[in-house]
């Protein structure tokens, strides 16, 4: 009796493994590209901005502009690394929009200079 209780416990496994599958392929693309579209984006949208950052707002928190408009993001001050940036300084800004109680920003992840 128990070699059967074994073999079903087996079969049982072995048929329910394609429950666990998902699909890994391409999808829709839902990364946003401009500060008008981020301020628009649903909450922990991926987002690539390339532009300016015009304004300190103090807390780690900056104005982005780009030529669709301005977006605040934040910048953790590790993210810097000795990293000098003015109003005039093109950078790409990549993170995900988070939509707080205080409206909509986008956290950044990583911060690079964009060479001219």
């Amino acid at each position: 009796m128990p070699k059967k209780l074994t073999g079903s416990l087996i079969l049982s496994c072995v048929l329910t493994l394609p429950a666990f599958a998902a699909y890994n392929g391409p999808g829709v693309s839902t990364q946003v590209n401009t500060a008008a579209d981020a301020s628009e984006a649903k909450d922990d949208t991926p987002v690539e901005l390339t532009g300016y950052l015009v304004k300190s707002l103090g807390d780690e928190k900056y104005l982005f502009r780009d030529t669709s408009g301005e977006v605040e993001v934040e910048i953790e001050d590790a993210l810097w690394r000795d990293i000098e940036v003015s109003s005039d300084t093109t950078v790409t800004l990549k993170g995900e929009v988070d939509d707080g109680w205080q409206g909509i920003e986008i956290e950044i992840d990583s911060l690079a200079l964009l060479a001219e």
